[in-house]
């Protein structure tokens, strides 16, 4: 009986020293930064739309999941569409790159509508909970009547997660080559 007594109070003694919250916290995964990610490339220009892609660029030191993450594009006509949803698995590794490959569904997790050089266009990635993280955007897409210049390279920050220029040289999920990089004023 003493035994029992023992192993009882043993039991009851660690209960009361255990915090329950911090088992739960320990389960609970770490709240991913998304302003962390950049839009860091497009390639509008592609001839073929399996050619066009968006490039997010990580800025942190920490890799980030792309689950849930959201890419809606507004077009000339002030429409708005999702084009793109992240998937379980999908990561942007830290100082890293994530491509998304293809427009207009011309691969199997391309944007399912296209990006244009000639038209005007905005793209916004929205985090899992609905928030807005990043964008880019070429002229006005709320207005069709505001005449577009036609862009005549891929849009990249240069250097990566810097400012945009207009370059010559894509490099989808490598660092951004400032050959020919110019200014365009076009690009917010």
């Amino acid at each position: 009986m003493k035994k029992f007594a023992f192993i009882f109070f043993a039991a009851v003694a660690a209960l009361v020293a255990c915090n329950p919250d911090e088992e739960v916290n320990k389960d609970k995964e770490e709240k991913a930064d998304y302003s962390k990610l950049v839009i860091n490339e497009v390639n509008a220009i592609a001839s073929e739309d399996a050619g066009k892609f968006v490039e997010f660029y990580n800025t942190g030191d920490k890799p980030i999941s792309m689950e849930g993450v959201v890419i809606k594009r507004t077009d000339e006509t002030n429409a708005v569409d999702d084009v793109w949803l992240g998937l379980s698995g999908e990561v942007c590794p830290a100082k890293g790159f994530f491509v998304i490959q293809g427009t207009k569904n011309s691969l199997e997790r391309s944007l399912s509508k296209g990006v244009s050089a000639k038209k005007g266009v905005r793209l916004e990635a929205f985090d899992p909970d609905g928030k807005a993280f990043a964008s880019v955007q070429h002229g006005d897409p709320t207005n069709a009547e505001i005449k577009i210049e036609i862009t005549d390279g891929i849009w990249a920050r240069i250097p990566d997660g810097g400012a945009w220029k207009n370059v010559t040289n894509e490099t989808p999920g490598k660092a951004n080559d400032s050959t020919g990089a110019k200014d365009d004023s076009q690009l917010q």
